[in-house]
């Protein structure tokens, strides 16, 4: 990768998120290619003791690789680094050979950055401090902020396990071309997690589907974070990319003034 043309001070962080971008990009594309390899088997029941005829479905292969996450983890890492090497350079532009935590801080509340901001971002310009106030993650905690997210998932790398993720079919639409010439769509809402065997109830006499009937079925079919979450729906690549976008439009753009050309 060629040296990025950064102010001074900024050539760390403009090659992480560089290269946070480049895994985004091979984690995407790697995604495409693993789901398209997925083939769910579909099979229409009935019972003469049961008023309606059901679908049940599984598919062959339910488990990401474990590549996928540790792309992931690489994405994440780069962007945590940046902003950990943003916070060193805004030392730097003041004192070049001073030497720095290098550490974005990440504070529960008020009181935490209180008691703990001096030590954090000695040596960082007072109104960078006050920006890098602005953007703490405390003000609503009901809100699945990107920094927030990325913090959680960068400590979850490090320090406990690959951010493992599972594979589901998003917003499925059944269609069942019944042998007596009528078509019925079926709306399914809830996600169809791979590796589970699911079954859905038809609304149509059992008569339609006997002896047998096609069924068709689409939806988006997506790799998603396995965590009990805000942000757990979210395709993986989405959630990336939010973080992405936050740390590069929110947080580096507006620090950028502290870095002179």
């Amino acid at each position: 990768m060629p040296p990025p043309n950064s102010l001074p001070w900024m050539e760390s962080v403009d090659a992480k998120m560089i290269r946070a971008h480049e895994h985004l990009e091979t984690l995407e594309r790697e995604i495409k290619d693993y789901l398209s390899t997925i083939k769910v088997e579909m099979v229409l029941k009935n019972s003469p003791t049961e008023p309606r005829p059901w679908l049940v479905m599984w598919a062959n292969d339910y488990i990401p690789p474990i590549r996928l996450s540790v792309l992931l983890g690489d994405c994440v890492h780069n962007m945590r680094s940046a902003l950990d090497s943003l916070v060193c350079g805004l030392a730097k532009t003041v004192k070049p050979d001073c030497t720095c935590r290098g550490a974005f801080p990440f504070r529960k509340d008020q009181n935490d950055w209180n008691a703990h901001f001096k030590d954090d971002l000695k040596g960082v310009p007072l109104d960078a401090q006050k920006i890098i106030k602005e953007l703490q993650p405390w003000d609503d905690p009901s809100k699945a902020n990107p920094l927030l997210i990325l913090n959680k998932l960068s400590n979850d790398d490090k320090h406990r396990t690959c951010n493992f993720t599972l594979a589901y079919n998003q917003d499925a639409v059944f269609r069942i071309h019944g042998n007596d010439g009528t078509i019925t769509d079926i709306a399914y809402n809830e996600p169809i997690y791979l590796g589970e065997v699911h079954t859905v109830v038809l609304p149509m006499s059992p008569a339609a589907v006997m002896p047998s009937a096609r069924v068709e079925a689409a939806g988006r079919m997506v790799i998603s974070l396995r965590d009990e979450s805000i942000w757990a729906a979210a395709p993986v690549e989405d959630v990336l990319r939010c973080c992405f976008d936050h740390v590069e439009r929110e947080v580096i753009s507006k620090l950028k003034q502290f870095f002179q050309p």
